[in-house]
């Protein structure tokens, strides 16, 4: 997939931090330094040093359809004094520096549909303090794509009392939802290579299977090939098939499918996933509606012909 918000740090040591730029016209003395508005630390600035505007990156979890979470966006009045009264930030989505980001990092993040995220365009750092942590719901909904990286950029419109922070007054907040079958599985079976029987399958491993739609997973295999490919022992030695890495779909009723994460006729050996129909092909859950385990048979071809097949049982172990 393409990334879990922690509690907020201690706003004070990241006010001491934020505050000492020299865009913000701060003296030596913190005493005699004027306060500005802006976005404290949510998480960590993954952006690295230079970049645009900075980055804070939630991973939400696993979320069913329908289903929501949240992840933080804190204010903050910082410098030496608490706010005089009452502040109003008016916050705005900035599509431009959205693009900047990209264009500066080399990024492809996309600003997420209206329907999945609810924006808040007003908050109040109130009088006597120096922050205010604004909740941002995220909604797994039938228009959420799990193929893009979505990201809200946000900056500070206005505010009325102060100055706007020259260095975090924009920031972008990327996020990540996991479908309820991403997760590192503990992969057990058999294989068949009709074509080469010194071939091999290599079971038990632990696998991790990563969300590619809203019900499927793709197989990245992190103890051979350190990427989407199926590990074998091939001889006295491991290895991986090449252009074929198996992905997994499930519909309402539990049933497993395939595909080859590469596409159909992938590579110059024109490999593609089947179904193998003989097997079970089915997922089990528990009662609170999580994966337990599925067994699936499926074949790789090969040029247009079954060359290997696979009866794997993948079990569910922790999330990744």
């Amino acid at each position: 997939m393409k990334h879990i918000i922690k509690n907020a740090l201690p706003l004070l040591a990241v006010m001491v931090v934020f505050t000492s730029c020299l865009k913000d016209h701060l003296a030596m003395d913190p005493a005699q330094s004027n306060n500005v508005v802006e976005f404290a630390n949510t998480g960590n600035n993954v952006s690295p040093a230079g970049a645009v505007y900075p980055r804070f990156s939630s991973d939400l979890g696993s979320l069913v359809s329908g289903d929501s979470a949240t992840f933080n966006i804190n204010l903050s009045y910082s410098g030496a004094n608490m706010a005089p009264s009452d502040i109003t930030v008016t916050l705005q989505i900035d599509t431009a520096a959205l693009d900047a980001y990209n264009e500066d990092q080399g990024t492809d993040y996309v600003l997420p549909p209206a329907s999945v995220y609810r924006f808040t365009s007003t908050a109040v750092i109130k009088k006597g303090t120096q922050a205010f942590q604004l909740k941002i719901p995220i909604i797994n909904n039938s228009v959420f794509d799990f193929n893009v990286n979505y990201a809200l950029p946000i900056k500070i419109a206005s505010v009325s009392t102060g100055e706007i922070s020259g260095n975090y007054g924009t920031a972008i907040y990327s996020f990540a939802v996991r479908n309820v079958y991403d997760g590192v599985y503990t992969m057990s079976g058999t294989m068949t290579d009709q074509a080469n029987a010194t071939i091999t399958g290599y079971y038990p491993l632990d696998m991790n299977l990563i969300t590619y739609t809203g019900n499927s997973v793709a197989l990245w295999d992190p103890i051979v090939s350190s990427n989407y490919g199926h590990p074998i022992h091939s001889g006295t030695g491991s290895s991986y098939y090449g252009s074929f890495s198996p992905v997994f779909a499930f519909d309402a009723g539990g049933n497993v499918t395939v595909s080859n994460y590469y596409g159909d006729l992938a590579g110059s050996n024109k490999r593609n996933a089947v179904l193998d129909p003989t097997g079970i092909n089915k997922a089990t859950f528990d009662t609170d509606g999580h994966i337990l385990y599925f067994e699936v048979s499926y074949i790789m071809t090969q040029n247009g012909s079954p060359r290997t097949y696979f009866n794997e049982k993948f079990t569910y172990k922790n999330a990744r």
